[in-house]
């Protein structure tokens, strides 16, 4: 929802208002279903990770409304500032959500988001810098490699904090099956290819389809890695009910 050749597209804004209905309901789902759509037996799955992969869907929708909303009935006369501004509300939505699904799949242990949330900051500033100035190099050019540099450092992270995990599982469990989570990796990296797409396509229509498509297949795979994922307890839940055995 680039620029106004998707709004004149009818397929597209049906595909497009299709993906919004469809990521909003996997949403509500992830919310209050407790069945398992994936697995024959039943899977206890971590309410934590839920709720953050809900809170992500959701937002997923939402930002499908934004991008609609303020390309058709505000800033309608103003690209700069439409587009700064839509992109801005997306870096600072998603991109700390997905961080936080990503990290509530290690279930070794609770690791702080607050790093990567203060690194969104920058790039709020240099949006309604970009807007105040009408730079579309500061509000969007900064901010876009900002974000990618913040994306880059987060997946390394996420690499040393996967090998972390992987060692704890293997000291912690004789049956791997259903409690690794490289995968997430592949959903790591696979979504920056996303955000590079989504936000360099300069309106064209083919990445346009190809972003909503990849939607799809995010939220198909957010779905099944969640219901399939066994929740296990972390070390500190270990740690403390060592501590009520003994005592």
């Amino acid at each position: 929802m680039f620029d106004y050749r998707g709004l004149q597209d009818l397929f597209f804004i049906a595909l497009y208002g299709g993906v919004a209905f469809l990521t909003l309901l996997a949403a509500v789902c992830m919310l209050w279903r407790r069945g398992n759509a994936f697995v024959g037996e039943e899977i206890k799955t971590s309410h934590r990770l839920r709720r953050w992969t809900a809170a992500l869907m959701a937002t997923m929708a939402a930002s499908h409304v934004w991008w609609y909303v303020i390309g058709t009935w505000w800033l309608t006369d103003d690209w700069l500032v439409r587009t700064i501004t839509v992109i801005m509300l997306d870096h600072a939505t998603l991109v700390p959500l997905v961080m936080g699904v990503l990290l509530a799949m290690l279930q070794d242990r609770r690791r702080s988001l607050w790093p990567w949330l203060v690194a969104q900051v920058p790039v709020v500033v240099f949006a309604f810098v970009g807007i105040d100035r009408r730079s579309w190099f500061f509000g969007y050019e900064v901010a876009h490699y900002w974000q990618l540099a913040v994306v880059t450092v987060f997946i390394a992270y996420y690499v040393y904090a996967l090998r972390q995990y992987g060692h704890w599982l293997l000291d912690n469990y004789a049956d791997l099956e259903r409690k690794e989570v490289w995968q997430s990796l592949v959903f790591a990296v696979g979504l920056l290819v996303v955000y590079e797409i989504y936000t360099t396509n300069a309106g064209e229509m083919a990445k346009e389809y190809l972003s909503q498509v990849i939607t799809l297949v995010i939220v198909a795979f957010l779905l099944w890695r969640v219901e399939t994922l066994q929740e296990l307890p972390s070390e500190e839940d270990m740690d403390n009910g060592s501590l009520r055995s003994k005592l």
